[in-house]
């Protein structure tokens, strides 16, 4: 598992590298990167805690970190504001989602995942109070 990490940091490091950016927002990328990931990560685990019908405090705590982004995203106009701030500093393209995705993913991700959390949202609240 740690191994698993490890490559991602690493993949993660070289493309940002190779891009040639500055200090600036190689950090702004990485918080973005970690953010990104911990978000995806508390969506699929409150599915998940929720299709097995396993819903705990944890299972509380990630949904709200999936609202909290798609509050940030509604005050944003759908734009990431770390994704703004990035091409503030000098970014090309401040999102993150290309440096891990293939294109086509990245390029549909808000369609994809918006329908996986409205999925996710009504599975919880089935289980909750169905």
């Amino acid at each position: 598992m740690f191994t698993h990490h490890l490559l991602l940091v690493v993949f993660f490091v070289r493309n940002v590298i190779t891009i040639d950016l500055n200090r600036t927002v190689f950090y702004i990328k990485l918080i973005h990167s970690l953010l990104f990931f911990l978000i995806v990560g508390s969506t699929i685990y409150v599915f998940v805690t929720a299709v097995i019908n396993q819903i705990n405090t944890l299972t509380w705590w990630a949904f709200w970190i999936a609202v909290a982004e798609l509050l940030a995203l509604i005050l944003n106009n759908w734009r990431c504001p770390l994704t703004d701030l990035a091409e503030q500093k000098g970014a090309k393209v401040g999102s993150v989602a290309d440096l891990f995705l293939p294109k086509w993913l990245s390029d549909h991700l808000f369609t994809i995942f918006g329908v996986f959390f409205v999925t996710t949202c009504l599975l919880l609240l089935w289980r909750v109070f169905g």
